[in-house]
């Protein structure tokens, strides 16, 4: 008989809710995509999914500096000074984020 149970966490694929699919000696986790995995590649999908997440904040923050000093010409002073600022603190939050992913360790699984 198949069991089955939500877990805490999503798809690396599509972010949506696991299950975790009992079916006696078998153990898959599946989401409502119908995206499956074995314990060992859901591990291992999920460390890709975290690198890339990261990696995606990293170039949001990086565009938003960029953006500001982009329009920054088109803006009152008092403003585009602001958002300067405001850009500057945006690049030191990547740079803090490409320090974590220097450290970043992926699950061992061997």
């Amino acid at each position: 008989m198949e069991g089955r149970q939500v877990i805490e966490a999503t798809c690396p694929d599509c972010r949506g809710p696991l299950t975790e699919v009992n079916n006696g000696d078998f153990r898959q986790y599946r989401c409502l995509v119908g995206h499956r995995y074995a314990a060992r590649s859901l591990l291992e999908a999920h460390s890709e999914t975290q690198e890339n997440t990261l990696w995606s904040a990293v170039a949001a923050l990086e565009e938003s500096a960029n953006l500001v000093r982009a329009v920054a010409p088109d803006l009152a002073p008092e403003l585009a000074e602001r958002l300067q600022r405001q850009a500057e603190k945006k690049k030191e939050q990547a740079e803090q984020i490409r320090r974590i992913l220097e450290q970043l360790e992926p699950f061992q699984l061997d």
